[in-house]
């Protein structure tokens, strides 16, 4: 494995630490964001072991089926658009106490499972190929 990959990994990892204590301090923007950042430099590491240079993009849809060309499960499909869109929603969000209810802290326990599952079964992927 690339050592540029391993950094991405590295930074995925802690990425989904930052979102656990994001969790205990009871801030489910915190926790969104991190989670979406540790799927995308994820993400990225996969490209850039096995294309180069990832790009500068944050969907992680994207990521994974266009840029990646990965083929995945409906249920990482469905973690991902949940993601983009609750990503997008907590840097831009119309009302924070909408937000904080929509994307609450029993919701972001069940988010932080989904993405360390899918984490696994990413990472996974890659030491397959």
């Amino acid at each position: 494995m690339k050592e540029a990959t391993k950094n991405w990994f590295t930074l995925a990892d802690k990425e989904l630490k930052l979102a656990e204590f994001s969790l205990k301090a009871n801030e489910p923007i915190g926790v969104i964001y991190h989670l979406h950042a540790s799927i995308e430099k994820l993400l990225k590491g996969i490209y850039e072991e096995t294309k180069g240079n990832p790009p500068k993009i944050h969907s992680l849809k994207k990521l994974a089926v266009d840029c990646c060309s990965l083929n995945l499960q409906q249920k990482e499909l469905k973690l991902l658009n949940i993601l983009d869109k609750a990503f997008i929603d907590s840097r831009y969000p119309d009302d924070i106490s909408s937000f904080e209810s929509k994307y609450n802290i029993s919701n972001c326990i069940d988010l932080i499972k989904e993405t360390k599952d899918s984490v696994k079964c990413l990472k996974s992927l890659l030491i397959k190929n």
